[in-house]
């Protein structure tokens, strides 16, 4: 009996190890996915897999066409006719690149996402760089936003170096962002009519405008955007007007140059940093959670990318080893675009579902079924490439 307490003692114990061995791994997963960019609908954004949690995106517009205010890009549509976009880097963890063209609104995007571990999902960035194209005379305009949908506060803090955001939620803790304009960036060129005329706001880096929106309202980010955009266009347009006889001009670079707004509200969920830029730019967009030991540096996201860039190649080649087997170096870019598309369409979701619990009733017969009901809210993490 001894012998056999002691067996049953010596088993206890090692199924409690593993299942505490187990519980770290499954913590550590957790912590490891918990941000990434779960926002497969738009061309670039950010979520953590958490309910009611922080969201974020990319919006651009070009401003030759004073209407082009109207198609700014944001989510993926296949009306916005991009010669590219999609992922052709992605390992599901810690690093993504694509570049996006963008024909229409005449700019070419580039975009590099690194992680860094951390408490509470660590921290993340993003590095965006790019080019107006040739045709495009008066440049674009850039924007990145932060929306809480759930509990939690924000405050921004707008210099001409860069847009700062400071906040704390329960499932996040605290946090820093900082959204930073690269030095070298160039605004758009401003009519020579317009050199000497009164009312015309001085060209910034970068601007920061702070809302306060209902929480069901943040993942409509784009469109509250654009109401903000097209309201002080239309002021400008006036004052413009006014200043000029009438006679203008009304360029795009004037008429959607944002001005800081709502920097002192310690009520807003919804902030949004604008950049106009005219030939290549670069930004970063760096969120650090409070892990001291996960800070980025704006200098490390180039090395991190680069390193997490040749990491990827040369797991691809082991693992799928096409040159090998005789592919050349445009079909294994395919095939990288391929894996990395698909993987970069993993998406999190948090809400509810129209269900019956009665069976659809067969073709032809009639159907007397209940109406569908909601049910209970529910996490989904899955793939769905846009």
């Amino acid at each position: 009996m001894q012998l056999l307490g002691f067996v049953v003692a010596v088993l206890a114990a090692s199924s409690l190890a593993a299942s505490n061995d187990s519980d770290d791994i499954q913590r550590k997963l957790d912590s490891d996915l918990q941000w990434g960019t779960y926002r497969p609908n738009l061309y670039f954004g950010t979520r953590p897999r958490l309910p009611s949690s922080l969201l974020s995106g990319l919006i651009w517009f070009g401003l030759d066409n004073q209407r082009n205010w109207q198609n700014t890009r944001h989510s993926c549509e296949l009306g916005d006719n991009l010669l590219e976009y999609g992922y052709s880097r992605h390992n599901g963890r810690d690093f993504g690149e694509q570049l996006m063209v963008d024909q229409d609104q005449g700019v070419e995007i580039k975009s590099e996402f690194i992680k860094v571990p951390g408490e509470r999902g660590g921290s993340w960035a993003v590095r965006f760089s790019g080019r107006t194209l040739e045709e495009n005379v008066q440049g674009v305009s850039l924007a990145y936003y932060f929306g809480l949908e759930g509990n939690g506060t924000m405050a921004l803090d707008v210099s001409k170096r860069m847009a700062k955001i400071t906040g704390e939620t329960p499932d996040l803790g605290p946090f820093r962002i900082r959204i930073v304009p690269a030095k070298h960036n160039q605004s758009p060129p401003l009519h020579l009519a317009l050199q000497k005329t009164k009312g015309i706001p001085e060209a910034v880096k970068i601007a920061g405008i702070a809302m306060d929106v209902p929480k069901k309202n943040v993942w409509r980010a784009r469109d509250l955007f654009q109401e903000k955009l097209i309201k002080h266009a239309q002021q400008q347009a006036n004052a413009i007007l006014k200043n000029t006889d009438g006679k203008g001009p009304l360029t795009g670079s004037v008429l959607f140059q944002l001005e800081n707004e709502g920097e002192d509200s310690s009520n807003s969920n919804l902030f949004f940093a604008q950049m106009m830029v005219h030939g290549e730019f670069a930004f970063d967009v760096i969120y650090e959670c409070e892990d001291t030991s996960a800070a980025i540096k704006s200098g490390d996201i180039g090395a991190l990318a680069s390193n997490r860039r040749k990491e990827f190649d040369i797991q691809f080649d082991a693992v799928f080893g096409l040159r090998e087997k005789g592919f050349d170096e445009e079909e294994v870019e395919i095939a990288q675009k391929a894996l990395s598309s698909l993987i970069g369409g993993i998406g999190y979701f948090y809400g509810s579902s129209l269900v019956s619990d009665e069976p659809k009733p067969e073709y032809g017969d009639i159907d007397e079924t209940s109406e569908p009901r909601l049910s209970n809210p529910y996490s989904l993490f899955a793939g769905t490439p846009s």
